[in-house]
């Protein structure tokens, strides 16, 4: 588990801009408590909501979407979680991804099935290493579409001596892209770091406090290599 973050952001591979989606690659997200995330970036006109919910006795959904421009992107699963060993676990879900674009020539609309399997290890100090895979089969797309029917996702938490590290590399047919949030602890409540994306480019500041029963989180990030800024927001339960 010590070498989550060694491997994470050693894997600096040639990129590929992803097609029309130039801010976001697809999440597969690790199900622990309830949460909700939002990213909006005005000048690429883009902008992305996640949520995910977890229901101890009927298991867990995650519903996201994301809007680009005139290509708009729901994606919904449900599933359930297994324990394979004290420290490790599975989740599986099954769910639908729906997409649309506004063409020249009309609205076109794909619905096609949409599938999550993730794998999940614990340290003893609290780091964990998790990787997911996405499956949507997309058949036929415009041909500035980028074919993102596969994804592969890594991620890993360490803390250590009152600082957090997030690291997370996905890949998909068009490239790879990476992403970390180093944060250090204010008080027994907060934290602040930076944080950085690798699409399109984004470096900001992200903050997190605890109040009663949820962590709020807020993040503004500058472009580097595109124009705008980018406004970052989470609620988790604690």
């Amino acid at each position: 588990m010590r070498g989550v973050s060694g491997v994470a952001l050693a894997v600096v591979m040639p990129l590929v801009g992803i097609g029309q989606q130039p801010g976001w690659v697809q999440d597969v997200p690790w199900i622990q408590t309830a949460s909700l995330n939002v990213h909006s970036w005005s000048a690429g006109e883009t902008f992305t909501l996640q949520q995910q919910t977890l229901f101890p006795e009927f298991g867990a959904v995650a519903w996201g979407f994301t809007q680009i421009g005139t290509f708009s992107c729901l994606a919904v699963c449900a599933g359930t979680q297994v324990k394979l060993t004290p420290q490790v676990a599975a989740q599986l879900r099954m769910g639908c991804m729906a997409r649309r674009w506004l063409p020249a020539n009309g609205v076109r609309w794909t619905v096609r099935p949409n599938l999550h399997a993730l794998i999940r290890g614990q340290g003893n100090d609290g780091q964990t290493v998790t990787l997911g895979i996405a499956f949507a089969p997309e058949g036929p797309l415009p041909h500035v579409q980028a074919r993102e029917e596969l994804v592969i996702q890594l991620k890993g938490v360490v803390e250590r001596n009152e600082r957090r590290l997030h690291a997370r590399c996905t890949w998909t047919g068009a490239g790879a892209a990476l992403e970390w949030q180093w944060l250090t602890r204010l008080d027994a409540q907060s934290y602040v770091g930076v944080y950085w994306r690798m699409l399109p480019g984004f470096l900001g500041i992200l903050g997190s406090r605890e109040w009663g029963a949820h962590r709020w989180s807020v993040g503004i990030l500058r472009g580097i290599r595109h124009q705008g800024m980018s406004l970052v927001l989470g609620l988790d339960a604690c």
